[in-house]
């Protein structure tokens, strides 16, 4: 097992590799391939209800023994835990330490199959002072296949310009020798505009939406509960069978999303 731990400062961590905390080790052997590949990306609240998050995972058919997950919104305690919990190899960064939960804030890739490398992504700030957002991308190993998986956590009510700027910035870090590649997590789109914002750029670059049809992944109290459809997946270089949501709140405000591909011969 591998865990480094570098660079924490106040609030933004802003060097490029650190802080960085990883476990490879976690399977003894790769995992039977079943010709699909199942992704989850869920945004687990600051942390605070991951055992009761492990609980669903494992305890949900259309969830458990999914291949690989993409978490937001957690520190290293709740990654490692749920890591060990199901046995998954992980890679995590944390963008902040957060001001108000005072905890580390950040996202992870979980993965029943090798991860050959991984990497943060600086998202651009909305401003000066402004806490930043990243994105964790980590190359992993399918049966052979490489896949790019992205776990990523966008802003929230940026302005359409902006939200343009912060997706190219994904959409530009994908080497053009990547051909399967996952791009997940919360994009904080809380309106059609906003959606299409996102979706536009991704559909030139050759993605598709596997998840375009679940609807609401995202319900808020202090709007009188409007609904929103916050948490996407985007997949190239595959196509979708199947996607769906649990709907299921008490881990999160969040709910899991899921969507299962197959890849190309």
């Amino acid at each position: 097992m591998i865990r480094l731990r570098f660079g924490k400062t106040r609030h933004n961590y802003t060097h490029p590799r650190y802080p960085r905390y990883v476990s490879l080790d976690s399977l003894s052997h790769k995992p039977d391939f079943q010709g699909t590949l199942k992704v989850i990306t869920y945004n687990i609240r600051l942390a605070r209800e991951t055992e009761k998050a492990i609980d669903l995972l494992t305890g949900h058919r259309d969830l458990n023994d999914a291949d690989i997950l993409c978490l937001q919104e957690m520190d290293h305690r709740g990654v490692d835990l749920i890591a060990r919990s199901l046995k998954y190899n992980y890679v995590y960064y944390p963008a902040i330490h957060h001001p108000r939960s005072t905890k580390d804030f950040g996202n992870a890739i979980l993965s029943k199959w090798p991860i050959l490398s991984d990497r943060k992504i600086i998202l651009p700030k909305a401003g000066a002072g402004k806490l930043q957002r990243i994105a964790v991308n980590a190359t992993i190993s399918v049966n052979g296949a490489k896949i790019s998986v992205f776990s990523i956590h966008m802003k929230i009510y940026t302005r359409r310009r902006q939200r343009r700027v912060l997706i190219n910035h994904i959409l530009s870090a994908i080497e053009p020798s990547v051909k399967n590649c996952v791009v997940a997590g919360d994009f904080n789109t809380f309106s059609k505009s906003s959606r299409r914002t996102f979706l536009e750029p991704l559909k030139e670059a050759a993605f598709e939406s596997a998840t375009e049809s679940i609807g609401w992944t995202y319900k808020y109290w202090y709007l009188l509960n409007k609904r929103a459809a916050l948490d996407h997946i985007f997949i190239k270089g595959m196509s979708v069978i199947n996607s769906g949501k649990v709907v299921n709140r008490k881990p999160s405000d969040h709910i899991p999303v899921w969507g299962e591909m197959q890849l190309a011969g």
